[in-house]
């Protein structure tokens, strides 16, 4: 008695084996009577059998099932027929790293077993447009003890479609295509002599993974909007043409915040992609994957292409005084026309106006004053500057809002050790962090667990794994004693002996976002 199992595969493209002596192997129905499926057939390598989840779990479980074998007769089957390669599993582990996804058909077969018999025998085959063939099967499978399963799905396969293929490569199908007339020496000369706004340029993905490859993609701005064109990186190259579209950004209420229509590897088009943009990076959030960070790679500060419309940009800052005076990079605020903070003592609706008062550009530091007629106060600062070095291996954390534009406004935390008491290339005016940092935390504090201000953190080394720096408070106060009129700076630590919880509620008040236009 075989148990009463039932095998359900959600089916697109439906070819059903028959029990019947027909030969001339007409499909019930199909979905695209202009595609004949002899012809379609001829032009695929490779078939794969593709189950649900729980079937695979079930089959590997249970080699020697009736449903095993059954999955063993259809490849068997597919094999006979002339396909080069057949292999099977579950719907998410389709293969994909074929040079075009047009060369697999899948093929999703299903059947219920009734007490002794498979009934209501079925396979699906999909072809990489989603064609559909449907063909339906009259006469059950009945077991006995000497019933070869395997056997009897391939001859009732064979019965049903038994033509022997030959592998034409002019026959293969051809996913859709959007085709424009640019190319990367048509965008750069295109940028070169119009110039860009902060968005526009030319990215390549950080890294490469299997569900989405290393692209390189122009961002190219139309009176629509933007366009998102394909230039290189596919797996399935053949499929692809530089040139192609592969998305359109749609605006959101937020600043460089974007919806995406955004095509797969295979052309679908998922419409639940958002990308946001910071200084340099284009980051591509898609639901059930990992954020794709793509890294900008031109123009570069020496390919003399103008900047005509950059879009706002952001830092962090922190209080050093109640008046208002805040400590950032100058790198954040160089060039700026207008500079706004934003979360006074924790009010992220309100924006203040904010002038540069100094600056020290060879330590990128840079004190700014909020100059707005409606600010009061920053409040009673609760930490102090360190007067000292701190030592290697000592534990620090830093406070700031990186990529703001996916992470929203609220305050991030970071933390590490100091790993060197100098920097890049041996630079003594820093330290060299093990604090992850991302565009955006420039200009934040770093503190040690005393809850003294002991650095000013402003660079990351991109091709090293949380290696970041931080400029010496020594050259904040060295800054400070420049200004027309020294502030009063805090001398009791009003933070010290908290546990690191409790020390980040007090310092987040004072720990600000900085927008620059």
């Amino acid at each position: 008695m075989i148990a009463r199992i039932r095998i359900i595969f959600v089916s697109i493209f439906m070819f059903v084996c028959n029990n019947g002596f027909s030969q001339d192997y007409k499909p019930t129905s199909q979905s695209n009577y202009n595609l004949d499926f002899n012809t379609y057939l001829s032009g695929v390598k490779y078939a794969y059998v593709g189950i649900s989840d729980d079937a695979v779990e079930f089959i590997t479980n249970n080699p020697m099932s009736a449903n095993s074998q059954a999955i063993s007769g259809i490849i068997d089957y597919l094999k006979s027929i002339g396909f080069e390669y057949v292999s099977w599993g579950s719907f998410s582990n389709q293969p994909q790293n074929l040079s075009s996804l047009c060369d697999l058909v899948l093929v999703n077969p299903s059947w219920d077993v009734v007490y002794s018999s498979f009934t209501n025998i079925k396979l699906t085959f999909v072809s990489c447009n989603q064609d559909v063939f449907q063909f339906e099967s009259s006469k059950n499978i009945g077991v006995t003890g000497f019933t070869v399963i395997s056997s009897a799905f391939y001859n009732k396969c064979s019965k049903m479609y038994g033509y022997k293929k030959n592998y034409l490569i002019n026959q293969r199908l051809k996913l859709p295509s959007e085709l424009t007339n640019w190319d990367e020496a048509k965008l750069k000369d295109h940028f070169l002599q119009n110039g860009v706004d902060g968005i526009e340029g030319i990215y390549e993905s950080a890294i490469a993974t299997a569900s989405m490859p290393k692209y390189q993609i122009g961002v190219i701005k139309y009176l629509d909007g933007y366009s998102l064109i394909y230039l290189s990186g596919a797996t399935n190259y053949e499929d692809w043409q530089e040139g192609e579209v592969k998305g359109k950004l749609i605006a959101t209420a937020t600043p460089n915040l974007f919806k995406t229509k955004w095509k797969m590897g295979n052309k679908s088009e998922n419409d639940n992609a958002y990308i946001s943009f910071d200084p340099g990076l284009m980051n591509l959030v898609m639901q059930d994957k990992d954020k794709t960070t793509y890294i900008k790679l031109y123009p570069t500060a020496n390919d003399n292409v103008s900047i005509n419309n950059f879009g706002p940009s952001s830092g962090t800052g922190f209080g050093i005084s109640s008046n208002g005076l805040i400590v950032t990079n100058s790198h954040v605020v160089n060039g700026s026309s207008k500079i706004t903070v934003r979360g006074i003592n924790g009010d992220f609706s309100k924006s203040y106006s904010a002038k540069v008062i100094t600056e020290d550009k060879n330590n990128d530091l840079a004190i700014i004053q909020i100059n707005d007629p409606s600010f009061i106060s920053l409040g009673n600062i609760p930490y102090t500057i360190a007067n000292k070095g701190s030592d290697v291996g000592a534990s620090v954390f830093a406070l700031g809002y990186p990529l703001k534009t996916v992470m929203g406004d609220e305050i991030k935390l970071t933390n590490g050790i100091i790993s060197s008491k100098s920097g890049f290339k041996g630079d003594v005016t820093s330290y060299q962090i093990s604090v992850p940092l991302q565009p955006g935390n420039s200009g934040g504090p770093l503190f040690d667990f005393n809850g003294d201000l002991i650095g000013i953190v402003n660079a990351k080394l991109t091709i090293g794994e949380n290696v970041s720096y931080a400029v010496k408070a020594s050259y904040l106060r060295n800054l400070i004693e420049l200004l027309p009129i020294t502030p009063k700076l805090q001398t009791v630590n009003l933070i010290a002996g908290k546990n690191l919880t409790d020390q980040v509620k007090i310092i987040n008040k004072y720990v600000y976002l900085v927008e620059v236009n």
